[in-house]
């Protein structure tokens, strides 16, 4: 008997991406120039603030982190290919392998000094990564989960709780799961915040090192229990 169940793989793997994206959004915004590299929302509203009080830099910050998260969106479209209903879809762990290259880039880039030029596309590069990890996710089809936008998945977490208290049947149909789930995301969207506002003291990148493992070894799992299936 399998310990780790595809149902089980599939929710620790959202949840640590998760914790992933509140690692790189913090990176973002205090280590790029006050940006979100992962919470588009955030971005939208700081480009609205800077064209209000004429602030150029931020909005060139924002508009940068806007295209490489739509960059991102674009490509794993290309290298996701058709989309097929499945538990885990190959296209995820395709995705997944791509963001952890992207990851490695900017890492290797921040261990030594950057122009200016550079800067920018450091913020590219976190962004297309969390652009790339959005569309991953997705594909995966779990309702009122997402690993970058949490603002949909706290609604749907209070949503579900409201209706569990007061329709009984509804209470029934909704599964405990899905809000231990949506909790846990939230939660460890969190505490990938609070690690790398702690780290920035002592090194401002050296965090990117756990989101990359992080990847490395959902991408490790899922293909060894693919091949295992295919025995």
């Amino acid at each position: 008997m399998t310990i780790l169940t595809a149902h089980l793989f599939r929710n620790i793997a959202l949840i640590l991406l998760c914790l992933s994206s509140g690692i790189v959004d913090v990176i973002g915004y205090l280590s790029l120039g006050h940006v979100f590299t992962a919470n588009m929302t955030g971005n939208i509203v700081l480009l609205g603030i800077a064209a209000g009080s004429s602030l150029q830099l931020t909005a060139l910050h924002s508009i940068t982190a806007l295209s490489g998260f739509v960059l991102g969106v674009v490509l794993s479209v290309f290298i996701g290919g058709k989309y097929k209903k499945a538990f885990w879809p190959q296209a995820v762990t395709r995705i997944l392998i791509i963001e952890v290259l992207i990851l490695f880039l900017f890492a290797v880039m921040t261990m030594f000094p950057y122009t200016q030029g550079a800067y920018f596309m450091l913020i590219i590069l976190l962004s297309m990564a969390m652009g790339m990890q959005t569309t991953a996710a997705r594909k995966l089809n779990v309702a009122g989960i997402s690993t970058t936008v949490l603002t949909s998945t706290l609604a749907n977490l209070f949503e579900n709780l409201a209706q569990r208290l007061s329709d009984r049947e509804k209470r029934r149909a909704l599964g405990e799961h899905v809000s231990l789930m949506q909790i846990g995301s939230i939660v460890f969207y969190c505490l990938g915040a609070a690690l790398a506002a702690f780290t920035d003291t002592y090194d401002p990148f050296e965090i990117i090192w756990l989101p990359i493992g992080i990847l490395c070894v959902v991408v490790i799992t899922a293909t060894l229990k693919r091949f295992s299936q295919l025995k």
